[in-house]
């Protein structure tokens, strides 16, 4: 939209010929959203400043977390019945695999959430403005139509949500269907039948396994020795194992060297070895969105990736300008964003719901799926911190048997003076539903006596809770008499002490 073609549902007062409003948002991924939503909740007028507004929610809906996720969840749909009724009618439904059907499956995902989020943005009156959001001083905002005159806005707050984009250095020839980054990933024509993947971390895994799972031979490449460098060892070990069982192959510790353009080919020297791929997907990395908006011009710092610096309340140096999302970093999640978006608003407008959740799941959407919250065991032998394991293998849960599991573990770390969770740790099947659980419990600041005198539905995969509680109690009382656990502040206050 135009200053020309404004939302019907609302005029914004107009003070000296320019558009007034509470709130102003540039980017409209979750943080954006939800903040104006919070906002209008509040009755404040807020308008947001989207440069594809035919296309909003940019990664979050469109390129990266709800298309991925949904071909995710088809493909571990179809594997998981590989136990019952074996791999050559799992290899035979994906070798018939429509993958227009499937993709399509991904896009209507997509337009459906995006739908969704009209609607919410329709029913509370807020204005969308098309182009690109300069900002000028602490109050306003230039916003540069692709097709029509500049005009400025002013708002008593602003939040820069502009998302973050696949980091593409100079020297990797990206053209879209040879070389791709995650933006292009999804784009690509046809699967195919080969392809390395540079990058470890969450965007390299996730997608590992789903081309794997569609049948491509895949191999993962990363500079570092380990895969997903922020996960607990032990569960990055069993993803890793996992993943190998479903055919993605690893080559750790060596970097990418060299890509050379070869006909339809790449060909990548990764230290001794030689890759001849039909796809090279580059995955190291993102930077935030963050140039040419008039940060600098302000005064307003930022890392060396981007990133806006901010407060526990999320605003910069100018109290009136705020940032979320992938535009401040790590840990640029949905979900973290989501809530960061709302506490801007709720900030902004004097409304107290607490500071930021110290404690929140991280997930990682590969096949088997895996999530975490709190500490891992290198952090806690790092702080020397006296504490135990408690374990539950999947093969060791009758839930878990029953599906044919032959990977998956619920870790659960527990402090050996307050008997508290400090880190709980799952990979396998439904993992990021089941952290929710051991979360509550950790915000609470309940105590591993309390998960083993909770009766669980038998046989589900949350049982598992029960059986690491165990395995913990044991350890802390070898004498297999459970005592009542010790009078100690919350983990939650021990932790920011």
């Amino acid at each position: 939209m135009t200053e020309k073609s404004l939302s019907s549902i609302v005029s914004p007062e107009k003070k000296d010929g320019v558009h007034t409003f509470d709130l102003c948002v540039i980017g409209s991924g979750p943080a954006g959203i939800h903040a104006a939503v919070q906002a209008a909740k509040l009755n404040k007028k807020v308008c947001i400043i989207e440069k594809m507004p035919n296309r909003i929610g940019g990664c979050w809906i469109h390129t990266g977390t709800l298309p991925s996720k949904t071909l995710r969840e088809s493909l571990a749909t179809i594997h998981s019945i590989k136990n019952h009724v074996g791999v050559s009618w799992v290899d035979r439904v994906v070798a018939d695999l429509h993958t227009g059907k499937l993709f399509g499956r991904a896009k209507k995902v997509s337009l459906q959430e995006e739908a969704l989020i009209r609607k919410h943005i329709d029913n509370n009156d807020i204005v969308m403005f098309e182009g690109y959001g300069s900002i000028e001083n602490k109050f306003s905002v230039r916003i540069l139509p692709h097709n029509d005159t500049p005009f400025t806005v002013k708002s008593d707050f602003i939040l820069v949500a502009t998302g973050s984009r696949p980091r593409r250095p100079d020297n990797i020839p990206f053209d879209g269907w040879r070389v791709v980054d995650s933006d292009e990933i999804l784009k690509l024509d046809s699967v195919p039948r080969s392809m390395l993947i540079y990058g470890a971390g969450v965007v390299g895994c996730e997608y590992a396994c789903i081309f794997s799972a569609l049948g491509v031979d895949v191999t993962v490449v990363d500079s570092r020795t380990r895969i997903l460098q922020c996960l607990d060892s032990e569960i990055g070990g069993e993803l890793q194992r996992s993943m190998e069982n479903l055919g993605v192959k690893f080559i750790l510790g060596e970097c990418l060297e060299h890509i050379q353009i070869k006909g339809p080919r790449v060909i990548s020297v990764v230290g001794p070895h030689t890759f001849d791929t039909e796809v090279l997907f580059y995955a190291a990395g993102r930077v935030s969105c963050t140039e040419r908006i008039g940060l600098e011009r302000l005064g307003i710092p930022m890392n060396e990736r981007g990133a806006i610096i901010v407060n526990e309340n999320f605003q910069t140096c100018i109290s009136s300008i705020y940032a979320a999302g992938d535009s401040i970093g790590p840990p640029a999640l949905a979900a973290t964003s989501s809530q960061q978006g709302r506490h801007v608003a709720c900030h902004a407008f004097g409304i107290n719901i607490g500071s930021f959740p110290k404690l929140f799941p991280v997930g990682v959407y590969t096949i088997p799926e895996l999530s975490m919250v709190g500490k891992t065991e290198e952090e806690l032998q790092a702080e020397n911190r006296d504490f135990v394991v408690g374990r539950a293998a999947y093969n060791e849960i009758a839930r878990g048997y029953i599906r044919g599991d032959s990977f998956g573990l619920l870790k659960l770390l527990v402090c050996k003076n307050t008997h508290q969770i400090i880190g709980i740790h799952i990979v396998g099947d439904d993992a990021c539903n089941l952290i929710h659980i051991g979360l509550a419990f950790m915000v609470q600041g309940s105590h591993i006596q309390d998960l083993v005198n909770l009766v669980f539905n038998y046989p589900t995969l949350a049982e598992g809770y029960r059986i690491a509680s165990f395995n913990a109690l044991n350890k802390l009382f070898p004498d297999g008499v459970f005592k009542n656990p010790p009078t100690h502040t919350s983990s939650l206050d021990e932790e920011s002490a």
